[in-house]
């Protein structure tokens, strides 16, 4: 899962598939799995043709944590990473440029691009497919800024108007591919083609068995926890199990999506664990709609 709390990244040994073996579970770590194998071929040498990796998925469930296990081996001063902001295109022209050596990767999870103008969105889109042009030839992956000026953050990182991208970019998001095509229009068949892609969309059965596996093989929300120092007692895991089991029915969003995930299961322990005599209320106003 993410991080555990002494915020080292897990080994793969705590996320081994119990010896009772479950299909549906077996299907999502394997989804999940796949995230960390098209990763690690990213680092080194670089001696993929595709230099790009598109990830989707449910938020919460692991994207993040396999991407970074892909990476484990890498040189982390290779590893550009930005987590959940808005990007400009000059501000993405800047962070290519510094991710541009054979060996480096950046990093996207999360970054908002598809909330963009269209303007905006289309200068964006057309950095990405230069800088993962599959050529062997490095110098098609030249990137230009072709305006009047350098923008300011180019000048304060004595960024060129031009430069060669040798690295690889990978891409984490929570939209859906279909609506990422949508908003690409003609432009998509050109990401397509450059990017790997990998969709770990969960249905509402896969949601509650991963979860429940998570915290009562995994023990996310014991000695794996990565949201609070040591984790919580054992009564109060015991409880978040019952209470996931027992409310799975009711616990939807206003669009029928599951709303149980590893994330709900920590907010969930955390109501307990703050509110002891009022938890059960707490809760139900939380999760039960």
């Amino acid at each position: 899962y993410l991080r555990c709390c002494n915020n080292k990244v897990a080994t793969l040994k705590t996320i081994k598939v119990m010896d009772k073996t479950n299909p549906i579970i077996d299907d999502v770590v394997s989804r999940y799995k796949t995230i960390k194998n098209y990763t690690k071929i990213f680092t080194g040498n670089n001696t993929t043709a595709i230099r790009g990796l598109l990830i989707s998925g449910d938020a919460g469930f692991g994207k993040t944590h396999y991407t970074k296990l892909g990476l484990m081996d890498a040189e982390q001063e290779n590893i550009d990473y930005i987590k959940g902001s808005s990007i400009s295109a000059a501000a993405l022209f800047v962070k290519l440029y510094q991710s541009r050596l054979t060996g480096q990767v950046l990093i996207l999870d999360d970054v908002d691009i598809i909330g963009k103008n269209k303007g905006e969105f289309n200068s964006i889109i057309d950095l990405i497919k230069g800088a993962t042009e599959p050529s062997k030839n490095p110098e098609d992956r030249t990137l230009s800024w072709d305006r009047a000026s350098r923008n300011q953050m180019m000048v304060d990182n004595d960024v060129p108007t031009r430069f060669v991208f040798d690295g690889t970019m990978i891409w984490i998001t929570n939209e859906k591919i279909s609506n990422l095509a949508k908003k690409a229009g003609t432009h998509w068949s050109a990401i397509d083609s450059r990017f790997y892609k990998v969709e770990a969309w969960l249905n509402n059965q896969e949601k509650l068995m991963y979860t429940l596996h998570l915290v009562e093989e995994i023990d996310i929300l014991g000695k794996e926890c990565y949201a609070r120092e040591k984790g919580y007692d054992k009564t109060t895991i015991e409880r978040v199990i019952k209470y996931l089991r027992d409310n799975r029915r009711y616990m939807f969003d206003f669009n029928d999506n599951s709303t149980i995930s590893p994330r709900s299961a920590i907010k969930l322990a955390d109501t307990m664990v703050n509110f002891p005599n009022e938890w059960e209320e707490m809760a139900d106003m939380q999760f039960i709609k």
